[in-house]
């Protein structure tokens, strides 16, 4: 506070988005704060165009003046005694001004405008661009358009707002419902929700507790499931919320669960022994390895809610979770290498069972997973030093580790990065696994191709439309997961199919399933498969977009080979050591930019070894990826683009990181392609592809050829037939 205001001085000292700052800057007016920006210039130019900036999303802010706390300024501060800031602005030729150094003291007042600003610079500016007098009120912002900005700028989540009360009657509930999803459902949430009942925001619009700020009034209460949200997330929305007067207070029971009659039961599944020449480290020799970090970082005992960490730790599989080859439990880890397991006694009703873990495993400590809140008990009385992801981890456990007195270290699981680095024998596994499955994808487009057979020129619409009669999109996934299934180490899908024709295909996640009559062939030129399986070997992802009817336009082929140039641009990336995902996604989305394209989702994800197909800590994102991606990590490489309501485009294969083999760049990292299957030529236009570009795709399709070829032994003489089409040069 100076002078009866308040000031916020926001300091960017490291890659700044322009969404990152509105969001922040809108949050600081709605709760009467005066913000002041404060850039460290020289990082910034690349990433914000800073006179963009000042003219157009936060003109309003700052009125064109940019504040630049640097080591110049730095030791001016402790020369004088007080904050002292470099400051910037844009002269009428639109250039930044020589720097000035200022103080809080020296910063005037605009009661017309109600905001801070620098000497007369943009006085001065303005007098000189008269015509900038009106644009200037075009951004004058009332608390009401404030609350409009919101909805439009801020991120996602999800709440359902009930308020109830009982009557004689049953229960009267008045009600404000949304919905939060991000970038790759907005188009399928309209379709599957009542537009009267829920409001739908969009993923880095609107995040949940901003949304509530502008409906609910100061001093509400707000109910959450504390055991259905991480604490990360938890923190975040009770200190939004307490910005605002509103109170977060956990519920005694989950309110859909109380309404959700037709729940399905539980599934429990069978434990199955991942073997050792599959996993390439023994159990013991993990569970030495965490007990040695936590020695390290002298802690007592880790606790481990993610059940995908401790099958890895554990070397076992299970089926409690769809498309996720998991085990429902908990853990906890000690730094004397002993183990607390926590687990539903239902999945031991093999007598032999246990024996046979501890064969694998070693001795273990197994407890019923309802005991697992007295392991946390007796963790804060023993006044324990104890080790928890608050990403992982529900607001639960954490809140009662904190409540109890224990010690809380906060950071990453321990198991995150060794389970997300590969080792060489599961990297040489994931390499089986894709063979098998570009194996399976190979005949499934090439049965495709010959079912839509569009290099027939004698062929009417009439005919075409007869030839494909009667197969949809169900039928699609089923014959490509008919062909996986045959191949041997097959487990199950490593997610759902998403099969997905024409105007489908524009929404990122759309599931057939949902459909009362998925859309059948005949109706479009495009078909968007995304789809994978988990073999004992390894898990695959993998997507294409095929030609599946005649009219293809030009339009549709621009977009195909600019995305198809998204995804070479970060195929043939080589990068440094410590490099991690959000500095590499601009990297893959320029070839889109260029055009003044984008799409709403990231470029990609990690991949677990037969876990989770969707796996962290890596990934290649403008949100959240600054975890360095490192040798043995997968990753998905899958740009693409949507047009809402007409068709979409996506390419995708899984890419191993691995240290660069060329002449004289050993001590750089990039990226080795794991997925051997055909993008659809027929959709390249090839003008618009570098030579470079050319010859990676001619490169790529000759190494498909070759593996295939070799490795599969069931491939008829049509089948080879296709794949030598497919795959022959440019």
């Amino acid at each position: 506070e100076y002078n009866g205001r308040k000031f916020v001085f926001e300091i960017q000292l490291s890659t700044t988005f322009i969404s990152v700052i509105v969001d922040r800057d809108i949050f600081y007016r709605l709760n009467d704060y005066n913000i002041i920006w404060i850039f460290n210039f020289e990082d910034n130019t690349e990433y914000v165009n800073l006179q963009n900036l000042m003219f157009k999303d936060i003109y309003y802010s700052n009125k064109r003046n940019v504040f630049i706390f640097d080591t110049d300024a730095a030791d001016k501060s402790k020369e004088v005694g007080e904050l002292v800031l470099k400051c910037r602005w844009l002269d009428e030729n639109g250039s930044w001004s020589l720097d000035k150094y200022v103080t809080l003291e020296m910063l005037q007042y605009d009661e017309e405008y109600n905001k801070p600003f620098i000497f007369d610079a943009d006085k001065a500016y303005l007098e000189k661009h008269p015509e900038c007098i009106e644009k200037r009120k075009q951004f004058e912002f009332s608390r009401e358009y404030l609350l409009k900005a919101l909805m439009e700028r801020q991120k996602y989540e999800e709440n359902i707002e009930i308020n109830q009360d009982n009557t004689e009657n049953g229960i009267v509930v008045d009600r404000d419902c949304a919905v939060f999803v991000d970038g790759r459902y907005v188009v399928q949430v309209k379709e599957q929700i009542d537009s009267d009942i829920f409001q739908d925001f969009d993923l880095a619009k609107v995040k949940p507790a901003k949304w509530i700020s502008s409906v609910m009034p100061k001093n509400s209460t707000v109910g959450i499931d504390i055991n259905c949200v991480s604490y990360e997330e938890y923190i975040s929305i009770k200190n939004e919320l307490g910005m605002n007067n509103i109170n977060l207070v956990a519920t005694e029971n989950n309110l859909v669960d109380k309404i959700w009659t037709d729940k399905p039961a539980s599934v429990i599944s069978e434990i199955s022994i991942f073997p050792d020449e599959y996993n390439g480290c023994p159990s013991p020799q993990k569970r030495q390895l965490i007990a040695q970090t936590l020695r390290d970082k002298d802690l007592d005992a880790t606790v481990i809610c993610d059940p995908e960490s401790i099958c890895w730790l554990l070397n076992i599989r299970g089926k409690d979770r769809a498309y996720l080859p998991v085990i429902n439990c908990k853990m906890v880890a000690y730094s004397n290498e002993a183990l607390e397991w926590y687990i539903n006694p239902n999945h031991f009703k093999d007598e032999n069972l246990q024996d046979q873990l501890q064969e694998h495993i070693g001795h273990i400590d197994i407890f019923p997973e309802e005991a697992f809140d007295d392991v946390l008990d007796r963790l804060c009385s023993s006044s324990c030093t104890v080790y928890v992801d608050p990403e992982t981890t529900n607001a639960h456990v954490m809140t009662k580790l904190y409540s109890g007195g224990a010690k809380v270290s906060e950071g990453l699981g321990l198991c995150q990065m060794p389970k997300a680095c590969k080792n060489h024998i599961e990297v040489a596994g994931e390499y089986k696994a894709h063979i098998k499955d570009g194996i399976a994808m190979c005949r499934f487009i090439s049965w495709l191709d010959n079912l839509t057979a569009l290099d027939k020129p004698t062929d009417s619409d009439e005919t075409f439309l007869r030839r494909v009669e009667g197969v949809d999109e169900a039928e699609l996934a089923a014959r490509a997961l008919s062909f996986r299934k045959v191949e041997a180490g097959f487990i199950e899908p490593s997610f759902a199919t998403i099969s997905a024709l024409g105007p489908n295909a524009a929404m990122c996640h759309y599931n057939h399933e949902n459909e009362a009559t998925p859309r059948a062939l005949g109706k479009d030129c495009l078909y968007l498969i995304d789809s994978g399986a988990h073999f004992i070997e390894g898990t695959t992802d993998i997507t294409r977009t095929i030609l599946v009817g005649p009219h293809i336009t030009d339009e549709i082929k621009r977009m195909y080979t600019l995305v198809l140039k998204s995804h070479i641009a970060l195929a043939t990336l080589i990068f440094p050591k410590g490099t991690s995902g959000i500095q590499i996604d601009a990297i893959a989305r320029r070839p889109l930019w260029d055009c003044g394209f984008d799409f709403a989702h990231g470029t990609g994800h990690g991949v677990g070894h037969v876990l989770s197909v969707h796996e962290g800590p890596q990934t290649i994102s403008s949100r959240r990826s600054t975890v360095p991606l490192v040798p043995g990590m997968v990753l998905s490489d899958e740009p693409g683009y949507y047009k809402e309501g007409e068709y979409g485009i996506r390419l995708e294969n899984l890419l191993v990181v691995m240290q660069c083999t060329q002449p004289g760049m050993q001590h750089m990292l990039c990226f080795s392609p794991l997925t051997l299957v055909p993008f659809d030529k027929r959709f390249i236009d090839k003008e618009l592809l570098s030579q470079k570009e050319i010859e990676w795709l001619n490169n790529y399709h000759q190494n498909v050829n070759n593996v295939i070829t070799n490795a599969a032994t069931s491939l008829t003489e049509d089948e080879i037939t296709w794949l030598n089409k497919a795959t022959a040069a440019i």
